[in-house]
């Protein structure tokens, strides 16, 4: 009777074992697993069945019953991820827990039938190039990978860069063969891919806030029973404090530090970012209230 009530839930990231994300959530599902007393199980798929936006469309047609990652597809999820759109993840958490967030998470809903279990603070996002700059004014006219989310690509846009888009699993190899003069991605998930290995130089600078998503399907979620459905759901919002957010900022250092042991004291660069809440004020008003509707900067500026 055991063995025929246990339900197994198929995971997948497109970074591996080692990133905060996959971290974070093996030990959420060791601690369903274990409240549920067995009768919920997960299968990990980390960083081998293909890019984020492969995983998200493979949730929704019903191969994989949980995602995570910065990739959705929707501009309310993506203009999130232009740079200084937050200060810190503190302020991102505030504004997902009211109406923005709300309206993020319905879109979600209805364009992959899934809901939102919640949203991870990575920590920062940051650039990787393979030549110095002295200022971000300098990524002018250089072919910068972002992800397929408008936030990164406007982001690279406003200091005249050239955004690439690239799956987060072909970067390594778009790094080494020259496709591209640097990365704009998450710090943790970059060297924990050893990106430093093909990419001399990190921007220490924070060039954005990292938000994971983490999506179940509905038809996994209907599956769970009420109790296990609250095991899953308050298991993923106690741990994201201790075990994501606090985490990504000390592992900042910490990874930082690792970049620098590769390559040298030299490759780590601190640029000066005060002014650039305020010089890239126009761009995030604009795509707040343009996706959010009037008034949405205004809401996100008081939280």
């Amino acid at each position: 009777v055991r063995a025929q009530s246990k339900i197994t839930l198929r995971y997948g990231n497109a970074g591996n074992a080692q990133t905060l994300s996959n971290t974070f959530n093996a030990k959420l599902f060791a601690d369903v697993t274990s409240k549920t007393g067995g009768a919920v199980a997960f299968t990990i798929f980390a960083g081998t069945l293909g890019g984020e936006q492969k995983l998200l469309e493979s949730m929704a047609l019903g191969s994989l019953d949980i995602y995570n990652g910065a990739y959705t597809g929707t501009r309310e999820f993506d203009i999130l991820y232009s740079p200084y759109f937050f200060r810190d993840g503190a302020q991102a958490d505030r504004v997902m827990q009211g109406e923005i967030g709300a309206k993020a998470s319905a879109v979600l809903q209805k364009r992959y039938r899934a809901r939102l279990l919640g949203t991870g603070r990575l920590g920062t996002y940051n650039l990787m190039l393979k030549e110095p700059i002295k200022s971000f004014a300098d990524l002018k006219g250089r072919k910068i990978r972002t992800a397929a989310i408008e936030g990164c690509i406007e982001g690279v846009k406003f200091f005249g860069g050239n955004p690439t888009p690239i799956p987060f699993d072909q970067i390594y190899l778009a790094l080494q063969q020259g496709i591209v003069d640097g990365v704009l991605t998450a710090l943790n998930p970059g060297v924990a891919g050893k990106f430093y290995e093909v990419c001399k130089y990190v921007v220490a600078s924070d060039f954005g806030v990292a938000l994971d998503k983490e999506v179940i399907s509905d038809t996994a979620w209907n599956r769970l029973k009420p109790d296990q459905r609250k095991i899953l759901a308050d298991g993923f919002k106690s741990l994201e404090v201790t075990d994501y957010y606090d985490i990504g900022l000390k592992q900042k250092d910490a990874d930082l530090a690792s970049w620098a042991k590769a390559n040298g004291p030299d490759s780590v660069i601190r640029l000066d970012a005060g002014k650039l809440y305020e010089e890239l004020e126009p761009l995030n008003s604009r795509l707040a209230n343009e996706v959010f509707g009037p008034g949405a900067w205004d809401a996100v500026k008081k939280a």
